[in-house]
């Protein structure tokens, strides 16, 4: 009898430790840098850092390209752009700051956890985009504003509650952008076109390794340099 109450408590345990596991954690926002421009980067586990050091996060290795830059991290780990989602992106306390901050720039990159076929709807996920492009352009007109197209997809473990390469090739990548064009002044940096065949750059299928991250931010400085 005291054997199994021991097994019971066990188990119990376990499942309390695993949940508290699987629910992404709150972030602090991460400042990088001391130049006049401000850039704040929205996003997730890519944004955020997710297995790489603080340092060679690509929010954290703009300023260091150009000492004119200072990036705000507002990345989260598993979030969703999608508010049905299983961790929504902009219910997070977060957030709020981004809203009563002013930046110069603005990077977005949300997508990857929406193509979880738990979390995938075509319809749903092009009209929350453009509604939070509608929300930017009302609340912060005078930033420049810039979708990212997420990485490529490199897992052949396809659960309904993994990032899906299917949902993210015929579903985000063409809504992003359908909806640049639908826009003079929204700009698009495609992270899939420069990872698409570099599984390499990849830790584990979907978060880029320490050279991913340097890719990645090479990519954006080539885009927002140009458009200055």
């Amino acid at each position: 009898m005291k054997k199994t109450i021991g097994i019971i408590i066990v188990v119990f345990l376990i499942t309390i430790i695993g949940i508290k596991i699987f629910v992404p954690e709150k972030s602090k926002i991460k400042v990088v840098g001391d130049g006049n421009i401000k850039i704040a980067c929205l996003g997730d586990s890519i944004t955020h850092g997710f297995k790489v050091s603080n340092d060679d996060i690509w929010t954290a290795l703009l300023p260091k390209m150009n000492s004119n830059y200072q990036t705000i991290n507002y990345g989260l780990v598993s979030r969703t752009l999608l508010s049905t989602g299983d961790y929504p992106y902009f219910s997070e306390d977060i957030i709020n700051e981004f809203w009563k901050n002013k930046e110069d720039i603005i990077i977005i990159m949300l997508g990857t956890n929406d193509t979880k076929d738990i979390n995938w709807n075509y319809n749903r996920f092009e009209k929350e985009y453009r509604e939070l492009i509608n929300k930017l352009l009302k609340n912060k007109p005078n930033e420049k504003i810039y979708l990212m197209i997420p990485p490529q997809l490199f897992i052949d473990d396809i659960g309904e509650d993994r990032p899906n390469r299917k949902n993210l090739e015929n579903g985000v990548i063409p809504i992003i952008n359908r909806l640049s064009k639908e826009y003079d002044n929204i700009k698009v940096i495609d992270l899939y076109r420069i990872t698409k065949n570099h599984s390499e750059l990849f830790i584990d299928g979907i978060h880029p390794s320490e050279e991913g991250h340097r890719i990645i931010a090479d990519e954006i400085l080539k885009v927002i340099e140009r458009e200055e």
